[in-house]
């Protein structure tokens, strides 16, 4: 068994068709969800980048190291925050000397797939910031969704209002439809170039007869924000679906079932465990292979996320954000209030209560 993670930071789960998404194409991803075990509700733990690197922790490479697994990384951040974890080997992608980022990313995996492809097993982690601003998208991407406004803005003459690559980060005036339209069409653009990508980097995966020997992951650590609630980017951003609920999207080695659904809370910090049980080590947490097999096992019955003084947890029925010195609590009513609009907080404030000390509570409560 080897082990391919694409972990794609910025991109939400929302922006997907397998999630439910109706407008943005994105193929790639599409294909590989039908042959896959899909996770309906994987939310961030902590939705920063050092909260992501949590999920693979030392101790876990520890653990392959010991066990004869190479861990191997592709950096493909633009930011590379120094990581000391002890990878095997480290394949920082250089944009430079390739006409695009997209070929610096796949020479890069293409390279690495050379190299380990014949010495089994290994883990290759693929971790990119290609959905953090700036974005590269095509004009002619972003002309067609700002054609038909998406389905998120009201129709206006979208030959007037050009793309943007670099959104300013912070407050967003809700009412502002020109630049909402502008927003959410350049960030699809860039998820549609950000597919064709993947297509390239699952292409290459078969040319080296990987799908029948490797699982493959798409995963994210966390989204950015679009105005959604009144904030462009994380800073200042409360835990709301936007941010936190990310795709996860698992490929066992040999599967061509019809795309599996787990409805049960699943969280990033699930990932290492669900590594280690790939590879046959015992898993120490959490792993999400008995949910992918259909084992019925005790499980969570809700998520939690945490940054700084913001806090959220979820569960069936509910999204509760507790009051901190900056914002009043927030309750949103599950499934029905999906983008966590109509706060009900005011006329439920025994919920709030007890949703409160839910979360106050023991960090894995099961079902």
């Amino acid at each position: 068994m080897n082990v391919v993670v694409v972990a794609a930071h910025g991109l939400g789960c929302h922006w997907l068709s397998p999630y439910g998404n109706s407008w943005v194409a994105t193929s790639a991803v599409d294909a590989l969800a039908a042959e896959s075990t899909v996770f309906d509700r994987h939310f961030a733990d902590e939705p920063t980048p050092m909260g992501f690197r949590r999920s693979c922790p030392t101790e876990i490479h520890q653990s392959f190291r010991a066990a004869g697994i190479t861990a191997n990384l592709i950096d493909d951040r633009k930011e590379r925050i120094p990581d000391d974890r002890p990878w095997s080997f480290v394949w920082p992608t250089n944009p430079a000397i390739h006409a695009t980022p997209a070929d610096a990313l796949s020479a890069a995996v293409k390279m690495a797939l050379d190299q380990r492809a014949t010495r089994s097993p290994w883990l290759l982690w693929i971790e990119t910031d290609r959905l953090l601003p700036p974005w590269d998208l095509e004009l002619e991407t972003y002309q067609q969704y700002a054609a038909t406004s998406g389905g998120f803005a009201e129709e206006m003459n979208s030959e007037e209002v050009e793309p943007t690559d670099e959104p300013t980060p912070g407050p967003f005036v809700p009412d502002d439809d020109r630049h909402w339209h502008q927003l959410h069409n350049s960030f699809a653009a860039a998820v549609t170039s950000f597919d064709i990508e993947l297509a390239a980097i699952f292409s290459t995966f078969r040319e080296h007869r990987l799908d029948q020997s490797t699982a493959l992951i798409l995963t994210s650590g966390y989204g950015w924000p679009l105005g959604e609630h009144g904030i462009v980017g994380p800073r200042g951003s409360r835990m709301h679906e936007d941010l936190v609920h990310v795709p996860l999207i698992v490929r066992l080695p040999g599967e061509h079932r019809d795309n599996r659904r787990v409805s049960a809370f699943t969280q990033v910090s699930d990932l290492g465990p669900t590594l280690l049980d790939l590879f046959g080590i015992p898993p120490g947490g959490r792993s999400l292979v008995p949910l992918m097999t259909g084992a019925q096992v005790p499980w969570r019955d809700s998520a939690r996320t945490a940054r700084e003084q913001e806090h959220a947890i979820r569960t069936d029925e509910w999204a509760f954000l507790p009051a901190n010195d900056a914002h009043p609590a927030r309750l949103y009513r599950k499934p029905d209030d999906i983008w966590e609009v109509n706060d009900i907080a005011a006329t439920h404030l025994d919920e709030c209560d007890r949703l409160a000390a839910l979360l106050d509570g023991p960090k894995e409560p099961t079902s």
